[in-house]
């Protein structure tokens, strides 16, 4: 079995349930396992070995790169990979791609520290001034890495929403949950066969305003979760205030980000794209908060001096709405979108 105390130490206090989960996975016996396919296996330790550390305290000595330093596959020593025979092979495989792309992620973090490419910040006064700057990149001129800040200004949140017929007979037609596409009365999912402890625990943890309105939507109990967690108090007993007083309530949550798309100048779309976020609690401990990866960048991509890219800023809003004794329903707009150009230059040219 792996050695989860010393892997946890190893990764700087990474959550040892992502261990567990890969040592439940890559350690089953074949033949429990033995309807998995090969594709399956790979995407759980996929799953299970991509972890992230944020050296704070290295960063504030001056010593490593905000996120290219976090960025690492953790791998098992070979005499730790107790996989069974028939996935071995493969799994060899797999460990040395990632081997590679550790590689590649150590170069990115010298040229960073090498180089020290000046920061560049981008107003954007379509989504209210938000601003996005790219704080890391790398590009070898077969793999583009990128360390983004989006500083995102648009109001997260606003309550008593009035939506016009048209969108209101959208939102309504759109379950809360992506797994609720009927009635999420709690009596009638328990007759459907949800599990006696999750209907108890449905009811009894819903909020005071929903106990004393015997909330039995699940969707509706969920959406007033998310707002008495999401809002302050003051906010929250207003949404309230405003559900009493009228018998419904619209909710409208903006979220700005960064689309998975990269294009060229010319729009050559550079592949598939991976981004994580590199969240922390403590401000300072890195300068960007998205890693953003494009592995297997086209012909007309690769080997340039200078690859010119241009990201799509995009902003959605998703729409909640619920009557009082109702379930909860919700529709989702995109109502911006801009591109951004940067230039990123060749680290081995």
């Amino acid at each position: 079995m792996l050695n989860n105390e010393k892997a946890m130490l190893a990764l700087n206090d990474v959550d040892e349930r992502y261990l567990e989960s890969a040592s439940a996975v890559l350690l089953k016996p074949a033949e429990s396992r033995g309807h998995m396919k090969k594709k399956h296996l790979l995407t759980f330790a996929l799953a299970a070995v991509l972890l992230l550390s944020l050296g704070a305290v290295s960063y504030a000595a001056g010593l490593l790169t905000p996120i290219f330093h976090s960025i690492r596959y953790w791998i098992p020593d070979p005499e730790n990979r107790e996989v069974s025979p028939e996935f071995a092979e493969v799994m060899d495989s797999y460990y040395a791609e990632l081997e590679e792309k550790n590689t590649v992620y150590e170069a990115a973090e010298h040229y960073m520290n090498d180089r020290q490419p000046t920061p560049e910040t981008v107003s954007l006064p379509e989504f209210d001034n938000s601003r996005i700057t790219l704080s890391e990149r790398y590009y070898n001129g077969d793999v583009l890495l990128l360390g983004v800040n989006l500083a995102d200004v648009v109001p997260e949140m606003t309550v008593g929403y009035t939506p016009d017929e048209a969108l209101l007979e959208k939102i309504r037609n759109v379950a809360f949950f992506w797994d609720v596409n009927g009635n999420d009365d709690l009596d009638a999912l328990l007759a459907e066969g949800m599990l006696q402890e999750i209907y108890d625990d449905y009811l009894a943890n819903r909020t005071d305003y929903a106990k004393e309105y015997d909330f039995r939507h699940q969707s509706a109990i969920e959406m007033d979760w998310m707002l008495k967690s999401s809002l302050m108090p003051e906010d929250y007993e207003a949404a309230w205030k405003l559900l009493r007083e009228t018998g419904h309530l619209c909710v409208v949550q903006s979220v700005v980000y960064i689309g998975d798309h990269i294009e060229m100048e010319d729009g050559t779309d550079l592949g598939p794209t991976g981004q994580q976020n590199v969240d922390s609690d403590d401000p300072d401990a890195h300068s960007g908060n998205i890693f953003i990866e494009a592995s297997s960048l086209p012909e007309a991509a690769q080997n340039l001096d200078r690859l010119n890219i241009r990201l799509r800023v995009k902003n959605t809003r998703i729409y909640y709405y619920m009557e009082l004794g109702g379930p909860a329903r919700y529709n989702t707009e995109l109502v911006g979108e801009v591109s951004v150009p940067f230039c990123i230059d060749n680290a081995e040219k």
